[in-house]
């Protein structure tokens, strides 16, 4: 394993460890993927959230340090030890990976459920930038692992309750386990 899935596997098991303190309570379940293959195109949910008061929810988790410049471009930076790096939009990556849940989803009958995407930063020593201007704000929320309860609590709605049965999460996570194979890189 190569040091940069190292460190996002690290960020995923922290989120992963939050996750399970508000199973129960805030949310009634949830799961990561292997990479899914759909009409040629490969994405990875890193966890999918089932939350009665909301629905699902795709948090893209993150596990950059320093000072990451979030916007609407296609591409965010990071300044760390004076070095700057540029990345793909995590907002769009959640976004896409929102929207490929949904074909997904329509395509097995199971689209019964909103799906809201966050992007949620893990590391400790990361500071997000976020551009103010409408058009140059990202495409959606991005909050650090220590506020994923209270933005939870947040986007919750007293007008929503979807019952998650046990059935509801078998047959989401059965629908994406039915497009699930090992990444293979397009041919250029």
């Amino acid at each position: 394993m190569d040091k940069k899935t190292e460190i996002g596997n690290r960020g995923e098991e922290a989120v992963r460890d939050i996750l399970k303190t508000l199973q129960g309570s805030l949310i009634a379940g949830f799961f990561r993927s292997k990479n899914i293959c759909y009409y040629g195109r490969n994405f990875q949910i890193d966890f999918l959230v089932f939350v009665p008061k909301i629905g699902l929810v795709i948090v893209e988790v993150k596990n950059w340090r320093g000072t990451i410049k979030a916007t609407s471009k296609d591409q965010w930076t990071q300044e760390f030890k004076n070095n700057t790096h540029e990345y793909g939009n995590a907002s769009l990556q959640a976004l896409r990976t929102a929207g490929m849940l949904l074909q997904i989803l329509e395509k097995g009958g199971m689209n019964k459920y909103p799906i809201r995407p966050v992007v949620v930063f893990a590391h400790d020593d990361a500071t997000i930038l976020r551009a103010n201007k409408a058009h140059l704000a990202p495409q959606t929320d991005i909050i650090r692992k220590s506020m994923l309860e209270n933005w939870l609590q947040e986007n919750s709605s007293s007008e929503i309750n979807y019952r998650f049965s046990q059935n509801d999460f078998d047959a989401v996570k059965n629908i994406i386990i039915q497009y699930t194979q090992e990444y293979v890189a397009k041919e250029m």
